[in-house]
């Protein structure tokens, strides 16, 4: 599958991202996680989406991929101010379409406070503390997210009681990192969306677009799936 680079400046640094395919504006915007994730984990599953008629866009945030640079320069505030300075580019059609994975499904929900979204598709996502939004990334902020269910403290729940969108959560049987009431959480949260799903992938870990990618049947299940519940407007 064809793409093309599109690349957007912020803050003095470079983002690189790319649309697939090649020659059409996206209707979709991915989120990678932090560790090892960058853009490339999604390749397969939005060469899949492609043949769907779903156009998307991705991006390395700092610190990750192509973009490079120290993660430890970012936070989660500064990652949702790297992917605002993505969509008012105008590199993603509006009403918003994301998927976003783990850490980047905090900074999707974020996004719904600044933007409208109209489908949030979110894999094994984690949520902070609001006390965690505004620490660099490096030692005080894996500090401050490994206190005892510091996470219970976020501003997440609140965001999602006011999404009126669609919402499908996926979530991972064995994941090790984001406990259930997390997924849970989100759920019961966002109780004024147009509609909302919650789906548990069997014996799937938590690095889910890392192991869909293994596992094409169940990619190709989930992306059927996004394509029924999920119609991005036409523009």
């Amino acid at each position: 599958m064809k793409r093309k680079s599109l690349n957007v400046s912020f803050d003095g640094r470079v983002l690189i991202g790319d649309n697939i395919p090649a020659d059409t504006h996206a209707q979709w915007l991915f989120l990678h996680g932090a560790g090892s994730g960058d853009r490339n984990r999604f390749e397969q599953f939005r060469a899949l989406f492609a043949h769907q008629g779903m156009t998307s866009y991705s991006f390395d945030f700092i610190g990750h991929g192509e973009t490079g640079g120290d993660s430890n320069d970012s936070s989660l505030k500064g990652r949702v101010a790297q992917a605002s300075a993505v969509i008012d580019s105008q590199a993603v059609s509006q009403p918003l379409s994301i998927v976003a994975s783990s850490m980047g499904g905090y900074v999707a929900i974020k996004l719904t406070e600044l933007y409208r979204v109209k489908n949030l598709v979110l894999l094994a996502p984690a949520v902070y503390g609001t006390k965690a939004y505004n620490v660099p990334f490096g030692p005080s902020f894996t500090e401050a997210i490994r206190s005892p269910f510091s996470w219970r403290k976020t501003d997440a729940w609140n965001i999602l009681e006011n999404y009126k969108g669609n919402l499908l959560i996926y979530g991972a049987e064995k994941d090790q990192v984001i406990p259930h009431e997390v997924i849970q959480g989100i759920y019961d949260s966002a109780r004024n969306a147009e509609s909302r799903e919650m789906l548990i992938v069997k014996d799937a870990t938590h690095s889910l677009a890392k192991w869909l990618n293994e596992r094409p049947d169940s990619l190709r299940n989930i992306i059927e799936k996004i394509h029924t519940v999920c119609k991005p407007d036409v523009q």
